[in-house]
């Protein structure tokens, strides 16, 4: 038998004239390694961007529940959004989680895959549903200890995807995240789903957005690009930036601006970092996008 693997680019898809997938799939994602045999039936989102990442895709009637909304869902997939369960207005505990019989989970940030333990109280006890007593994944770094279950969860029988620039291991994050990172993702989802005409169709949306940034921002600076601070969370002392690695610096880079912390970060690939206000006067950005959350309500400071 002839096993699909996913390509590494949407890109490939087209060029080979691919519309389907023949299961079963091959996927690496984040390190992790994994066989799907058909279409996830009953998906659980983590986030919103990965909410909004299915819905955008017409993946609605795959979806089972979602979790941890940051503000208002994308006009766009508001009335499929309005169909699903919201499991919990944070990461769900694992009972809630497990009471929907997940086959797939999929999230933006690695801590929906990060294990319960005495020092993260705050994070899913997923030692309640995978074999033995911890997970296998350690990571250790300056923040902490964190423990990871997403080999655990294959295991179980639970498929799991995690967007890359938030990998648990820095070396599996894309040193630069760009619209390429984005559509490379867009690509595995519509291969893991069946889902590539609706795969194309986004694409074009998103790049119809950028077009319309770029004519805005070249409109408003003809002479020079306008330098941007990205205020993603409010705090007195070290307000939280968007640094050099993430998607915060793709869409400014796309739009035309430059971010002013665009050398934050680089060790790390992150993708936000905290920032200082002394420097950020001394750098006199041009413009600063404030990130209204639903938790931090930095327009309101």
């Amino acid at each position: 038998m002839m096993k699909a693997r996913a390509s590494s680019t949407l890109f490939t898809a087209i060029v080979l004239g691919v519309d389907a997938t023949t299961y079963p799939v091959g996927l690496s994602n984040c390190g992790v390694k994994s066989w799907v045999n058909e279409a996830p039936k009953r998906a659980v989102t983590m986030n919103q961007g990965t909410t909004e990442m299915m819905l955008g895709l017409g993946l609605v009637d795959h979806m089972v529940g979602t979790a941890y909304l940051d503000d208002a869902i994308w006009p766009e997939v508001e009335e499929d959004f309005n169909k699903i369960p919201i499991l919990s207005d944070a990461y769900p505990d694992i009972d809630t989680l497990m009471s929907v019989d997940p086959d797939f989970l999929y999230a933006s940030y690695r801590s929906a895959f990060q294990a319960k333990t005495p020092e993260h109280e705050e994070r899913i006890d997923y030692f309640d549903v995978v074999e033995g007593e911890s997970c296998s994944l350690l990571v250790s770094n300056a923040r902490g200890n964190y423990t990871y279950c997403r080999e655990e969860l294959h295991a179980e029988g639970i498929q799991t995807y995690l967007q890359s620039p938030h990998c648990e291991l820095e070396e599996h994050r894309p040193d630069e995240v760009t619209l390429h990172t984005l559509y490379e993702e867009i690509w595995e989802i519509a291969m893991i789903f069946d889902a590539f005409d609706k795969a194309l169709q986004l694409i074009d949306n998103i790049e119809a957005h950028f077009r319309a940034a770029t004519k805005i921002v070249e409109s408003s600076y003809s002479n020079s690009k306008p330098t941007v601070l990205w205020l993603d969370g409010w705090d007195p002392v070290s307000p939280f930036v968007g640094s050099c690695c993430g998607a915060v610096q793709a869409i400014i880079d796309y739009a035309g601006a430059i971010n002013i912390y665009d050398q934050l970060g680089i060790e790390e690939k992150s993708s936000w970092d905290d920032g200082d206000w002394g420097e950020i006067v001394e750098k006199d950005p041009d413009v600063i996008v404030m990130i209204d959350a639903s938790w931090d309500l930095a327009g309101k400071e």
